[in-house]
């Protein structure tokens, strides 16, 4: 009945589940002919089905998940004049799977994947209606808790090469894992010449925005920002976007080195997305209302600071109305 609905409207509902993190969802739009997974009103990811020639898998309709698999083309001044180790020697940590388009490159890359998703629909749906692979490690769980266990083994401790933080459910980031003693506990889980990749979805025009770049600064010693859409140019408007933090424990500059064929896996998207374009200037977030950002701890997140998540949760739902028909948001 539901579906007799959403097909007026070009839409088609696949599967749908309440679970830990809220409602989950897969929905196919199609006459574009993509799908995307839902959870409550936030938008996990989405896949074009019509899979292009040669490419190993679907191209994504956010392009800011290939942005984090960046953290593979990683050069440093000491490094650019040596050889590429092997992909198949490296390990990578993905903190929140959503539909699995960064894991899943680096596993389609031979690297040793571990991922850590607190929602087992999530996971599922993941697997079962966007490819996403099984062979990979697979920890169902709340990642303050894995993390923090992990922190204590000998086997993890300094032993990943690349790490990705890309957690979002609700409209807002799950705020304790942005505090600065869960980022201390992915330094302790990166290796000395490893990089972690964190992905933060909000305006960035709010303190929120400005606590969650100094906390992380107050972890790791050299930190670029890059943001995925440009800033906007009215001026006091809503600056909601992508931003992702890429990191290292060293003080060392780097930079990305120009991806090869292989690094594309036959993705059109990869070509043109793969390599970060739009850095974000440090002075970017001391203006303003975002000089009231603080460094976030947990158990001492302040009013303001809760407000002004809710605040940016808000301007994700008003965006997402515009992004699907309200009547699809309202049915599916």
């Amino acid at each position: 009945m539901l579906n007799s609905t959403l097909r007026l409207e070009g839409y088609s509902l696949v599967a749908r589940q309440e679970s830990l993190t809220g409602y989950i969802s897969v929905l196919d739009n199609v006459k574009a002919e993509y799908r995307v997974m839902r959870c409550d009103h936030s938008l996990l990811g989405g896949e074009y089905l019509n899979k292009p020639k040669g490419s190993r898998y679907n191209e994504p309709v956010y392009t800011i998940f290939l942005t984090l698999e960046a953290v593979r083309l990683l050069q440093t001044k000491s490094s650019e004049n040596q050889l590429l180790a092997p992909s198949a020697h490296r390990h990578a940590l993905v903190i929140g799977v959503g539909i699995g388009t960064a894991p899943a490159a680096l596993i389609a890359h031979r690297v040793h994947t571990t991922t850590i998703e607190i929602d087992p629909v999530v996971h599922d749906f993941a697997t079962q209606y966007f490819d996403f692979p099984r062979n990979h490690t697979s920890i169902i769980g709340d990642a303050i808790k894995v993390v923090g266990a992990m922190q204590k083994s000998k086997e993890t401790r300094n032993s990943y090469d690349y790490i990705i933080h890309d957690v979002f459910t609700g409209g807002a980031e799950p705020i304790d894992l942005f505090t600065r003693d869960f980022i201390m506990g992915l330094s302790d889980l990166l290796r000395p010449d490893g990089i972690i990749a964190i992905n933060y979805a909000g305006d960035l025009f709010l303190p929120i925005a400005a606590s969650v770049v100094r906390t992380v600064e107050s972890v790791f010693p050299k930190c670029r920002l890059y943001r995925e859409a440009a800033p906007p140019k009215a001026p006091g408007a809503m600056d909601y976007t992508n931003m992702v933090m890429f990191c290292r424990k060293s003080p060392e500059e780097f930079s990305f080195r120009d991806p090869v064929e292989a690094d594309f896996l036959g993705s059109p998207a990869r070509r043109q997305h793969l390599k970060p374009q739009q850095e974000i200037p440090g002075s970017y977030f001391k203006r303003g209302r975002q000089q009231k950002g603080e460094v976030l701890r947990r158990g001492h997140i302040s009013r303001e600071m809760q407000s002004s998540t809710v605040a940016s949760a808000a301007g994700h739902w008003y965006l997402m109305r515009t992004v699907l028909p309200d009547i699809v948001w309202e049915n599916w």
